[in-house]
């Protein structure tokens, strides 16, 4: 029974956490229409629009939902065995992507109208199917210690830094900023606190095993 409940608990952490994403994404996307402020400059806007804009810019981006695929196989791979945890990751990554834009352009015709299966669909299932894998391998490496668990954890950090750098938020946006230093400082405190975190265990292990 425990198994069953273990099973069933681990198979559904991709969706549900997937669905969340996309849904959530989605909704911050459209306040400023609910708002009736999508003609008024983005710098312009309210306090809903501009933290929903924040939102936005954050759970819009690559690396949150890259970050959350890691995550998902980080959390399923708990108490199983190495190579368990790595097919358990693996496909949890996939079905967080998969979900995840299932339910954001699901989202988007309801609120919208229109067609839900075209080709902006169709392109990031296939990212999901191809990449949420992998990402949900590195999420479960994160337990593995040593370097190959060091730099599985450093993977999310750096890629969040990394995208700032080089697809940043658009200037137009009053935003844009405070998104920026957030995720830079956010990305060098994880840095810090993961780099600790593995070096004391790296320290601890040996105390622990048989003499």
């Amino acid at each position: 029974m425990v198994r069953s409940h273990d099973r069933v608990r681990w198979v559904a952490a991709g969706p549900v956490v997937g669905m969340a994403l996309g849904g959530v994404d989605s909704v911050v996307n459209h306040v400023p229409i609910w708002l009736g402020e999508v003609g008024t400059a983005r710098a312009e806007r309210g306090g809903w629009s501009q933290t929903a804009e924040f939102a936005s810019l954050v759970l819009d981006a690559g690396w949150a939902w890259a970050a959350t695929a890691v995550l998902v196989g980080w959390l399923v791979s708990w108490h199983t065995r190495p190579v368990a945890g790595l097919l358990r990751g693996a496909v949890a990554g996939g079905f967080t992507l998969a979900f995840a834009t299932t339910a954001y352009y699901g989202m988007d015709v309801l609120f919208d109208g229109g067609p839900w299966w075209g080709m902006a669909t169709r392109y990031w299932l296939i990212g999901s199917v191809v990449v949420g894998p992998a990402l949900g391998v590195a999420g479960a490496l994160i337990r593995r210690p040593g370097p190959a668990g060091t730099l599985a954890a450093l993977l999310t950090p750096a890629g969040a830094a990394l995208q700032m750098v080089i697809l940043p938020p658009p200037p137009e946006s009053l935003m844009a900023q405070p998104v920026r230093l957030t995720v830079w400082a956010s990305a060098a405190v994880a840095t810090v606190l993961i780099t600790r975190a593995k070096g004391r265990r790296g320290i601890l292990a040996p105390s622990v095993r048989p003499r």
